[in-house]
């Protein structure tokens, strides 16, 4: 098959859509398909393929509301002259896809649009962009849903296209994550007997203050706080890192840390004791699986589709929750583990990325036959 993936970030950005993105390109290539990426301009990426996945860059940003600028004609022009057996659109409300919609009549390709939880269907700014939403809805051949249970595939079914929707969750690597144990805290200096666990790039509404809010509560100078993520390459003014760095500043068992390459991450995923999730925006959080392959017990709030998990992590609704399972698990670890261990096994029956791709490879074959 030849297929293209559109998504607004690439490596060597980091994030979940890219990560999510990147694994199955990866994988599909492997098995011998011809997978191009569609994506944001990086100053810093140097590359035009990755491990086997070919690259095309482009110098546009914005989104339908908010405006889109840069080379439009040339994206628009990729699309409609190139030919692909397989097109998808992953996640909304960025250029990538928004620049899609109005193509999709000429494009022939087999289309599908993965909406990755329509994250601003419920902001007044965004009304005339959900509005026209169904329209775009009835030319794609297929719907890629994370969960059943979430507003994007309720949107979906709501305007009659529950016979396009397809669940496919994410997942992580239970190969990536097996025996990945490099001296993580070593290496970074965590000295105390506990380390608690947060990963995730820094914008304000991934929930870094509420985190530390909590962990500030914790009067334990055996416990540390590392909150691993990258400044925000655009929107710089959604970004909580100088406000991350000055807590980090006034309380040493903090530490906020950047650049960390994939190895040491993964490491520090199997090294944790805990992982606090504070986000109040997600669809399908890869870090919740990357929790259930490294078996690190996995706190967070209500967001996204975490609730389809619910007997494998724990839900906190505030800080001072947080503070209590922290207490808790200092005392007495061995539920953390229990349940943690249930998570793994349920990850490995169902989440591990190569069974990911074959949910996606089976689709798309089949897809071409109708």
């Amino acid at each position: 098959m030849n297929i293209l993936h559109t998504v607004e970030f690439y490596e060597p950005s980091k994030g979940g859509s890219e990560e999510v993105v990147r694994q199955i390109s990866e994988k599909l290539v492997a098995r011998g398909h011809n997978v191009t990426i569609a994506t944001s301009y990086h100053p810093e990426r140097n590359f035009d393929s990755l491990n086997g996945v070919q690259i095309k860059q482009f110098k546009v940003t914005g989104n339908q509301v908010k405006g889109i600028s840069g080379d439009i004609d040339e994206y628009q022009d990729f699309l409609r002259f190139n030919y692909f057996d397989i097109i998808l659109n992953y996640n909304v409300q960025n250029w990538t896809t928004d620049l899609s919609f109005p193509l999709l009549n000429s494009i022939k390709a087999k289309k599908i649009l993965a909406p990755i939880g329509f994250s601003k269907l419920k902001r007044k700014r965004y009304n005339n962009y959900y509005k026209k939403m169904p329209a775009y809805l009835y030319k794609y051949d297929k719907i890629f849903y994370t969960s059943a249970n979430f507003q994007d595939k309720y949107f979906g079914d709501k305007y009659g296209f529950s016979d396009k929707a397809t669940i496919i969750p994410n997942g992580s690597s239970k190969d990536e994550f097996l025996n990945t144990l490099l001296g993580f805290r070593e290496k970074f200096g965590i000295k105390t007997k506990y380390m608690f666990l947060s990963v995730s790039n820094h914008y304000f509404a991934k929930g870094h203050s509420f985190i530390i809010d909590a962990f500030r509560k914790l009067n334990n100078p055996e416990t540390s706080l590392v909150i691993i993520g990258e400044k925000p390459y655009s929107h710089h003014w959604f970004s909580c890192f100088p406000l991350c760095k000055f807590y980090s500043l006034i309380d040493k068992r903090i530490k906020i840390l950047s650049g960390v390459p994939r190895d040491w991450v993964v490491s520090a995923f199997n090294e944790a004791d805990l992982f606090l999730f504070g986000s109040s925006v997600e669809c399908a959080p890869i870090v919740m699986y990357e929790c259930f392959a490294s078996r690190t017990p996995f706190l967070t709030r209500i967001a996204g589709n975490v609730l389809d998990h619910e007997p494998l992590l724990w839900i906190v609704n505030t800080p001072n929750e947080i503070v209590r399972h922290m207490e808790n698990y200092i005392k007495e670890p061995t539920p953390y583990s229990e349940k943690s261990e249930k998570a793994f096994k349920e990850f490995e029956a169902n989440y591990d990325w190569a069974k990911i791709t074959d949910f996606y490879e089976n689709t798309y074959l089949s897809m071409l036959k109708m």
